[in-house]
């Protein structure tokens, strides 16, 4: 009896840590005021080189989505990374992938580039 109760308080502890992502979704003025107070603060943008070709956040780092799997060792993990896209859905799945792979400073931008304020200073 001893030994089943241990087990279900085990599986019930990784259950409840399993369940929350170790990132924050943020809005686009927490992420601005996030670089301001940060400067080695990174935005990556993870839409296709077609989409950022008309438009993206200045000084960002892009690495698609398809890519991440492959190219993820090319973000530093002692960095804040804020993560964008379009609309918010490839952000999260990168920022789960980030987290996964040991990331722990790991922002998704909500609302992704469509959202964004003139703030974040597009090129």
């Amino acid at each position: 009896m001893k030994k089943i109760l241990l087990a279900l308080l085990a599986l019930f502890c990784v259950n409840a840590f399993a369940a929350s992502p170790a990132y924050e979704t943020i809005s686009w003025d927490k992420a601005i005021e996030m670089k301001k107070k940060n400067k080695t603060a990174l935005f990556v943008d993870v839409r296709t080189p077609g989409e950022v070709s008309q438009g993206t956040v200045a000084g960002s780092i892009n690495i698609p989505l398809q890519q991440i799997q492959e190219r993820f060792g090319e973000l530093p993990k002692d960095k804040i990374l804020l993560v964008f896209c379009r609309s918010g859905k490839r952000s999260q799945a990168a920022s789960e992938f980030l987290t996964a792979q040991g990331y722990t400073k790991i922002y998704n931008v909500d609302g992704g580039f469509l959202a964004a304020p003139p703030a974040a200073a597009f090129k």
